[in-house]
């Protein structure tokens, strides 16, 4: 972690006050930084990837994929890392709470604890204070509302220094806009039973290991756990929160007994920290977030999704998903939605054709629901 000058702030404690024209060093940083800045494992690369876009001078860069990928997590430690390039200060500014984009703007001035005045907009005394800065805001949690993404762009122009890192299920699309999908965990190869020396350093693996630990003290990977630990991650896809939530059941259900229970896995994804936001206490309420944000054609595709388990074609999500007036077209548009919003994720064939399928997680969560519509049986024909 960078120990340069930062003047750290989260937005939504205490009332608006004026701030000075440069920002004040603040002693103490470190302290307040680590309440937000959690531990990291296998993300080396994405922050040494990170850092270099931001070096070379990108404006807005926006980390985007699925709820539970670690998002979040990997913007506060590249804020922390980086903080000695923006001398006025790293501003952090969650914007899970707010649904109405027009509030957008206000939510980043009430981060910055600027002084309200009558005789200018809100707009006006944001872009007035960013004009000469040389600093960087974390926009936390875009993705419900993209339709302010031209106030951001808006406020990168107006000012020579600042520089926005979001994070989103979906990027801006904005220009000058530099999107980073970020990825799953690392899982390990399994084509035959692994031994301990076959997994250890494994990304996900470690993760695993490292919150078990943290849940029950004498935890250890050995020769007795690594094959089912692999089979648990690979089983939930590297995604960082399922494995979390995961290796915090080791408490009451060693390995083997937790991977022979992950056919149904999201009511065991579950029990979060009470300290984090609610949609990252279980992997039912990360997906959730994503789902309420589509439409209802977008919802009805991506419930139908869940019938292919081992992933699909645009071919058969045209044939199982068209309207019965034949228009394949709508499943185009829908499923590039889905890709967008990082619900649906994307693979290269050798043949340059693109294959699509759902994260186990998520395709558990679209079955569901599916099921409750009552078009499993003719999606699975």
């Amino acid at each position: 972690m960078s120990r340069g000058s930062l003047h750290w702030r989260a937005g939504g404690a205490g009332a608006p006050t004026p701030i000075p024209s440069v920002a004040p060093t603040v002693s103490s940083h470190d302290v307040r930084l680590s309440l937000l800045v959690t531990d990291l494992i296998g993300r080396e690369r994405d922050l040494d990837a990170l850092g270099d876009i931001l070096r070379q001078g990108t404006r807005i860069l926006t980390l985007t994929g699925p709820g539970g990928v670690g998002k979040t997590s990997l913007a506060l430690r590249l804020a922390a890392e980086l903080s000695g390039l923006y001398p006025d200060g790293v501003t952090f500014v969650p914007l899970a709470p707010v649904r109405d984009p027009t509030l957008v703007i206000p939510t980043i001035v009430h981060a910055l604890q600027l002084a309200e005045t009558g005789a200018r907009t809100a707009r006006d005394s944001l872009q007035a204070y960013l004009r000469d800065k040389r600093m960087l805001l974390v926009l936390d949690n875009f993705e419900q509302v993209l339709v302010a993404a031209s106030e951001v762009s808006g406020l990168v122009s107006s000012s020579d220094g600042l520089t926005v890192l979001v994070t989103s299920r979906a990027p801006l699309r904005v220009r000058g806009e530099q999107e980073y999908p970020v990825q799953p965990l690392e899982v390990p190869e399994l084509t035959r039973v692994p031994a301990v020396r076959d997994v250890e350093g494994n990304p996900a693996v470690e993760l695993f290991a490292d919150r078990a630990r943290a849940a029950l003290p004498s935890f250890e990977l050995g020769r007795d756990n690594a094959a089912a630990i692999a089979a648990i991650c690979r089983r939930l896809d590297g995604l960082p929160l399922a494995i979390e939530l995961a290796a915090a059941r080791v408490r009451v259900l060693p390995p083997m007994a937790l991977l022979s229970r992950l056919d149904s896995a999201l009511p065991l994804l579950s029990g979060g920290a009470r300290d984090l936001p609610e949609r990252q206490q279980t992997m039912r309420r990360a997906i959730e977030w994503s789902y309420e944000l589509l439409d209802e054609r977008e919802r009805m595709l991506f419930n139908t999704l869940s019938v292919f388990r081992g992933g699909w074609t645009l071919d058969a999500a045209e044939a199982v998903g068209s309207r019965e007036d034949g228009q394949a077209e709508d499943v185009l548009g829908c499923m590039s939605s889905l890709v967008e919003q990082s619900l649906v994720v994307t693979g290269n064939q050798e043949d340059g054709s693109f294959r699509y399928r759902l994260l186990v997680p998520v395709r558990e969560f679209a079955e569901e629901h599916l099921e409750r519509t009552g078009g499993a049986g003719e999606a699975r024909r």
